[in-house]
Order: C-alpha cells, then sequence, then structure tokens
C-alpha cells in the first residue's frame, strides 16, 4: 500500500511558475507579433556573429598553438563583427526594456514624475543616437571605400554597424518614448532587475 503523495503548498508552485516567467521574460519567448518578429531577427543575426567570432577566434588561436602558423584574416573579421555584435546586443537590450538603468531614486517619485522622467530619458537617449547616426555618416562617407588589408573588403561593410546601429537604437528609443506615454500606469522597477 502507498501513501498518498503530500501535495505541494501553493507557495512552491507560485514559486516554480515566477521562475518559469522570469525566464520565459530572459529569452524573449513573451513578445508576440511584429516585437518578435523584429527580436527574433537582431537576435539570429547576433547569435550568428558571436557564433562567427568564437569560431575563429578558437580556431586561429589552435591553429597558432599546435601548429605555428594561423589564418591571417581571421582577426580581420573578427575585429568587424565585434562593433554589430555591441550594436545588436544594445538594440536588443533596449527592445526588451533590459537596458542598464538607475531606477532607485526614479521608483520613489510619484505615478506622474516618474513617466515624465521615464519620457524625458528615452527622448534625450534617441536624440543622442540619432546625432551619434549623424556623425557616423561621415566617418562612413571619408573611410567606408576602404579596402581591408588582407581580405580586400569594403571597410564600409563594418563601419556601418556604427551608422545602422545608432539609428536603429534611436528609432528603439522613440519607440518606448511613445510605448511611455501612452502606458496608463508605470509599475516599479524591482531593484534587483535595475541593477543587473
Amino acid at each position: 500500500m502507498s501513501l498518498p503523495e503530500d501535495p505541494q503548498p501553493p507557495e512552491a508552485d507560485l514559486g516554480r511558475q515566477m521562475e518559469e516567467a522570469g525566464f520565459e521574460l530572459e529569452l524573449g519567448q513573451n513578445e508576440h507579433g511584429l516585437d518578435a518578429w523584429i527580436n527574433g531577427i537582431a537576435g539570429a543575426l547576433g547569435a550568428a556573429a558571436l557564433v562567427t567570432v568564437t569560431l575563429l577566434v578558437f580556431l586561429n588561436a589552435s591553429l597558432r598553438y599546435l601548429f605555428n602558423s594561423g589564418i591571417i584574416w581571421a582577426d580581420e573579421i573578427v575585429i568587424a563583427l565585434i562593433p554589430w555584435l555591441t550594436m545588436l546586443g544594445m538594440f536588443l537590450s533596449v527592445r526588451r526594456r533590459e537596458i542598464i538603468r538607475i531606477e532607485h531614486f526614479a521608483n520613489r517619485l510619484p505615478q506622474g514624475a516618474r513617466r515624465i522622467l521615464n519620457a524625458f530619458a528615452d527622448l534625450l537617449s534617441a536624440a543622442s543616437f540619432a546625432y551619434l547616426a549623424f556623425v557616423s555618416f561621415d566617418y562612413f562617407a571619408m573611410f567606408g571605400g576602404d579596402k581591408t588589408t588582407y581580405l580586400k573588403l569594403p571597410k564600409g561593410w563594418f563601419i556601418s554597424s556604427m551608422l545602422v546601429g545608432s539609428a536603429l537604437l534611436a528609432l528603439a528609443f522613440l519607440a518606448d518614448f511613445v510605448r511611455t506615454l501612452r502606458a496608463r500606469s508605470l509599475a516599479p522597477i524591482p531593484e534587483e532587475k535595475a541593477a543587473r
């Protein structure tokens, strides 16, 4: 005769549900529609860049260690992909509202003041990245036609990460600005999430 299993306390079930929701949030699985599509493309491009950088660095280091000879053009590709990887990561962090912010003091403000502060921060960030895109265009125009040393690829393919990434970040912050203005209420961000 087997004893009936003790039912789990409701707190354990709630804890499990919160853990699953947090995991889904981190992976972006709670996104739907256009958000999921845009973030999915950015995530796939970022993952492809990261895998390429990792494989090239590992392969080049292994060849240099084992055979005292490496792939000379691999460093060129790695250096070129790092800015794209950075911009894609920043774009995703803004889109998922995971960018580092100081929320300790903002959470203590009244609802209306917090909304104005968030909207101002989003607008200021959008303006800053729009300016960076503008300045990057001049840099792209001057040096984009230069060729890389070994592969003879136009540097514009890699320099454009600053231009395209900055423009996308400006648009992402503008979307956050509109979302902040349209929100009926702003929930305080937990301190542990703000510190991440």
